[in-house]
């Protein structure tokens, strides 16, 4: 890694190297085209519910081995997709797949384009699929309480129809509509139940000649449009026709959008009003240049003429929305291009990593581009930039935003000149000579404020090669530059992307520095001098706290998951032995649960469970399972199959999940919880991969820790109780519990990790993270306490450790707020990993250290920073596959 630009910060002198770790951010989804830009989407249809978009795409996927016709679109299950801006995007994961419908050809692969519509608030999905018994489509529906699940299927396809690509329009009148294609397209008007239709459909005839399909109508100012592709030459262009009457006769127009230029043999769309302006979705083989049947879905924007007919749409690469000046700006999704000199291309060669996007390249004075609507809010003054330039180039950035109108003078110009807001030149960025990619940040000239149109050329006209831009405001910036990049949280997680944040390297340190923090604290825990892990006999150890001389749950099953992340199986297995053969319960009432105190020799301390260990060791069972396979002297899976199956209760144990509220218990049947137990995307990982007949309660049990955790937090100071109970609400005559301190600390870091494995709670969680770290910077970056009533004020009952009662500024809550700047946007997250980064496990001033439980925390918020703490998912090593033996199921 080359050193490229450096300067030391004022905070700690360090040396800032920016990585090409940074390059993994451009996987999420952003307002540029295609939109969903980490799968294969195609035949999109929007719809608007609550005041967001939501998108149903089919799902193209390269073709299995089971599946004959490697030439032809496959496609297996369907996704819904959803935005409040056009620019945000959320993959709200499979509603549907082929597997689970009743009717249909579980091998068929052809699920196509689907719709969704609500009435009285319930939400209707509709969706072809080929027949299991005979030739054919039918047209499945699937029913929910809101528009991105869960779904219930209806056990047989809508009698009467057959065919492919449903679209239904609701009319004015409370009437629908059910149109479909097959070589031609139909229409039937729909039953109130909206399960079948009344009356025989009817072929539409008055199109014109060629084939037409995926039909998608909407009714606008009492005229009823219906939309279609259609293959006028070779390849589908998109047309319309129009009607006084829902079921025709559709009187033919015109086209929407022209053939694709490159060769793209479909093209599948829809049409939606949303804050005011319409839109065109459709797509595109962006990522699969050369095969079509792999597309892409995108977004323009669409208008009519005011006698209700529709404008032509000119296919973007830039697409609709405003890009937050904040986040990374992909400029080769340009708004405009120089007639010459500007190309675009993959920033990896590799067919396979197509996802992680375009460069554009300048080549020559006069090359230029621009990129619309960038919102800088407050003004920005830094821009970073990830480029590369053979022979040395200089990036010239200026803003070329419109001039706006004075205050009561029609056409004449703001107080800006006639370059607009901002005014030219906002940055030269001298990019030094290199083949590989470089992150380079310098201060700006000058900076926009609300949103704004920029231009980027290459000064001297030497090659100069982009893969992104980004902006940010630094508080205290002064010479010399604070040498920082956006710090952007991902907009989607480890379980859809594969893919892990290394925070440490976009806030300069270089990956040597961040392997030797790594080994700093695992040879803390485990080797060092000062260590909590201790081997017995030949094959078995345990994790101690050693300050109250005693083994417990929580340190053994946080020692399991330490050790299948970093593939130390030899720790793993040790360390599950001893926990077995002396923590298990092997009878009685609380059987297969784990005594969660015992002293170093085995013999009991404690009698009864504690739920976080369970949690850990299912969890920590099931990636080694996946890791490692189940065919060596432990069966990993088998193992966590059966702490799960003795924790529903079945055989009269206590449950380990309350029935009612789905939220995990403190122990085993108690009637309160401790919010640091509750990580949903653990239940994530045991749906996927528990294999234990009940991955719905599991994703159940996800959804209602989050909205467990929306309340039991302080929606002001973002602190949480040691306890609550399951609703969130204080425990009250518990005195102590009701305030935050040791188990407490968890809560910031559980939450990053539940953003970066799932981020199916981004909006909160990164309001969260601005709230706990705003209160515990307003209390002092390096004095915050480590214990607190909720409300922010130091507590009058200080809860001891190790023989000491006093308030401190712990290392182990200092680590787990850092931690917590994955989910936040704001500069102050810099400042409290730096802070964890540059500060010691030493004794505090009265002599008390605690290596066991701090130790553990800095140890997994240096693998968050580090985006080593991951989902381990199913692998293959050296070509063979790993085997995840079963259990019978009770």
């Amino acid at each position: 890694m080359m050193n490229i630009f450096h300067n030391p910060s004022p905070m700690n002198n360090r040396n800032l190297l920016l990585t090409a770790a940074l390059c993994l951010t451009s996987l999420a989804a952003v307002a540029q085209n295609p939109i969903i830009r980490d799968q294969f989407s195609a035949d999109p249809t929007a719809r608007v519910f609550n005041g967001r978009v939501y998108v149903f795409p089919s799902h193209d996927i390269p073709a299995p081995d089971d599946y004959p016709r490697k030439d032809w679109f496959c496609m297996a299950d369907y996704h819904v997709f959803s935005s409040d801006n056009l620019t945000d995007w959320v993959d709200h994961g499979v509603i549907i797949s082929q597997e689970e419908v009743e009717w249909g050809n579980p091998k068929g692969y052809a699920m196509w384009a689907p719709d969704c519509v609500e009435k009285d608030g319930k939400y209707y999905f509709y969706f072809p699929n080929g027949l299991k018994t005979s030739r054919g489509f039918g047209i499945g529906v699937a029913i929910a309480d809101l528009p991105d699940g869960k779904y219930t299927l209806q056990s047989e396809p809508i009698k009467g129809i057959g065919g492919i690509d449903p679209c239904v329009m609701q009319c004015s009148n409370g009437v629908a509509y059910i149109f479909y294609g097959g070589g031609f397209i139909s229409v039937a008007k729909m039953a109130p139940d909206m399960l079948g239709i009344e009356g025989e459909p009817q072929r539409i005839t008055t199109l014109p000649k060629g084939f037409v399909e995926g039909p998608f109508a909407f009714e606008r100012e009492g005229r009823y449009y219906l939309t279609f592709p259609w293959v006028e030459k070779t390849t589908e262009t998109l047309a319309y026709a129009m009607s006084d009457s829902p079921m025709g006769p559709y009187e033919f127009k015109g086209k929407i959008m022209d053939e694709s230029p490159t060769g793209c043999w479909t093209n599948h769309h829809s049409i939606v009003e949303f804050k005011d302006q319409w839109y065109l979705f459709y797509h595109h083989n962006d990522y699969s240049p050369n095969f079509d049947k792999l597309r892409s879905v995108r977004c323009d924007s669409l208008f009519f003429n005011d006698d209700g007919t529709i404008r032509p749409v000119r296919p973007t690469l830039r697409g609709v929305g405003v890009n937050n000046a904040r986040s990374l700006i992909h400029i080769d999704r340009y708004s405009t291009i120089s007639p010459e000199g500007v190309s675009i291309d993959f920033v990896s060669p590799d067919s396979i990593a197509r996802f992680q996007g375009w460069q554009i390249t300048y080549k020559g004075q006069d090359a230029f581009s621009t990129y619309e609507k960038i919102d800088f809010g407050p003004q920005a003054n830094c821009i970073s930039v990830r480029a590369k330039a053979p022979e040395g180039a200089i990036l010239t950035v200026s803003n070329i935003t419109p001039p706006a109108p004075r205050p009561g003078r029609q056409g004449g110009f703001g107080g800006f000149g006639a370059w607009g807001r901002g005014n030219g030149v906002m940055a030269n960025i001298t990019i030094p000579a290199s083949d590989e990619f470089q992150v380079i940040t310098v201060p700006m000239n000058s900076s926009p404020r609300g949103t704004a149109d920029l231009k980027f050329q290459s000064k001297d006209g030497r090659e100069l090669s982009v893969d992104w831009i980004g902006f940010d405001i630094q508080p205290e910036l002064h010479a010399p530059l604070l040498s920082y990049a956006p710090l952007t949280p991902w907009q989607q997680g480890g379980f859809e992307t594969h893919q892990y944040r290394n925070l440490f390297a976009e806030m300069g340190y270089t990956q040597q520095q961040i392997d030797a923090k790594l080994q700093e604290m695992f040879d803390a825990v485990f080797t060092g001098p000062n260590r909590i892990y201790f081997e017995v006999g030949d094959d078995q150890a345990y994790i101690s706290d050693v300050k109250n001389h005693d083994v417990r749950t929580e340190g053994m099953s946080y020692g399991l998951m330490c050790a299948v992340q970093f593939d130390r199986q030899d720790i793993f297995d040790r360390l599950w032995r001893w926990a077995k053969e002396h923590m298990q319960m092997k009878e009685g009432n609380l059987k297969g649960y784990f005594a969660w105190s015992l002293a170093p020799d085995g013999s009991r301390a404690a009698g009864g469970p504690a739920s976080d260990g369970e949690l850990y060791f299912v969890t920590s069972l099931i990636f080694a399972s996946n890791r490692w396979g189940n065919t060596g002297d432990i069966d990993y899976l088998k193992e966590a199959q059966y702490i799960l199956d003795c924790a529903m209760g079945n055989d009269g144990q206590p449950p380990l999940i309350d029935p009612t509220t789905h939220i995990i218990t403190f122990v085993p049947g108690a009637r309160y919880t401790d919010p640091s137990y509750n990580i949903p995307a653990f239940y994530e990982v045991w749906a996927k991969w528990a294999d234990d007949g009940r991955s719905d309660y599991w994703m159940q049990c996800a959804e209602a820790a989050r909205e467990f955790l929306h309340k039991a937090v302080n929606p002001v100071t973002g602190l949480n109780p040691d306890y609550s109970n399951y609703d969130g609400s204080l425990l009250g005559e518990r005195g102590g519990a009701n305030n935050f301190r040791y188990d407490s600390w968890r809560v910031p870091m559980n939450i990053a990790l539940d953003y970066s494995w799932s981020c199916k709670d981004a909006a909160w969680q990164t309001a969260y993270g601005h709230r706990l770290q705003n209160f515990l910077y307003s209390e002092g970056i390096d004095q915050f306490v480590d214990q607190y009533e909720v409300d922010g004020m130091h507590p009058t009952d200080i809860m001891g450790a190790g023989g000491y009662r006093e308030l401190r500024h712990t290392p182990g809550f200092v680590a787990t707020a850092a931690a917590l700047s994955l989910v936040c946007e704001h500069p102050k997250a810099r400042d409290f990993v730096d802070h964890f980064w540059n500060n010691p496990h030493t004794p505090a001033p009265s002599g008390y250290i605690d290596t066991y439980y701090e130790g553990l925390l800095r140890l997994f918020a240096t693998m968050h920073l580090a985006g080593k703490y991951q989902v381990i998912e199913p692998v293959q090593p050296a070509g063979k596959k790993v085997t995840r033996k079963a259990s019978a199921r009770k």
